[in-house]
């Protein structure tokens, strides 16, 4: 049921580490604006990052430290590789929502290190595909205030104790969310990912004072046809098309 990862080599390791820096720099030199480090999800950042995974008994495994060890590497080689000014921002995980997994208290101490290390932005969001309903795609209709923002709570306690910029991502789907969130210092940029899927002019929507809820349904339905290679598209703009929905 649950997973045995296979233990990278040293070696591995330092593979990867040298991949995400020449990755970075290939985004740097194709014109992007900044790159983000990806360490939530249950991927393989994240799964160093948690002890639901990381069993390891090395420089890699063990204590806080150890877990966050790789991402430190990576981060550092990837400042050296882009250069200061370069923006880099970095996903990481509330808590897996899983027993004995990555928790609050192991995010707050690895934002600490992160800001020491000179990240710009984190980026908080939660879940593994081991987190039941607490997955990072969460079925279900967030059309009113209580039910939208999943990692409110967690960005509460990333704001008492640290003061890189945070990005909060999760369940908003409406501009009122977004603003109030923003304006209570709650957080100070706000991530979408779903309902730019449904509506990639959103943002041009509600600046031309359009401000109604994103029309994302949270079905998840927009994963199906990348199971068949067609990439990822909302399922439900495609039936309406047609005359089905």
């Amino acid at each position: 049921k649950f997973p045995v990862c296979l233990e990278m080599t040293e070696a591995d390791i330092a593979a990867v580490v040298d991949d995400f820096a020449a990755g970075a720099a290939r985004a740097q030199k194709a014109g992007f604006d900044g790159v983000q480090l990806h360490a939530a999800h249950g991927y393989l950042l994240s799964q160093f990052l948690s002890p639901f995974y990381n069993r390891r008994q090395d420089l890699y495994g063990g204590d806080i430290e150890n877990r966050a060890r790789i991402v430190l590497e990576i981060l550092d080689r990837v400042r050296a590789a882009v250069g200061k000014t370069f923006p880099v921002l970095i996903k990481l995980n509330s808590e897996d929502f899983v027993e004995g997994g990555f928790s609050r208290q192991d995010m707050t101490a690895v934002c600490r290190m992160l800001e020491q290390a000179g990240i710009d932005a984190v980026e908080l969001s939660g879940g593994t595909r081991y987190s039941g309903r607490y997955t990072p795609v969460r079925p279900g209709n967030f059309d009113t205030p209580d039910r939208q923002v999943f990692y409110r709570d967690a960005a509460g306690d990333y704001k008492a104790h640290i003061r890189t910029p945070l990005i909060l991502v999760g369940g908003i789907r409406s501009l009122a969310t977004a603003e109030q969130l923003v304006a209570s210092s709650q957080t100070d940029y706000i991530a979408m990912s779903r309902p730019l899927i449904r509506e990639p002019e959103l943002i041009r929507r509600w600046r031309s004072g359009d401000t109604a809820m994103a029309a994302c349904r949270s079905d998840n339905l927009c994963f199906r046809p990348a199971m068949k290679g067609r990439g990822i598209y909302c399922v439900l703009e495609e039936r309406e098309k047609k005359g089905e929905a």
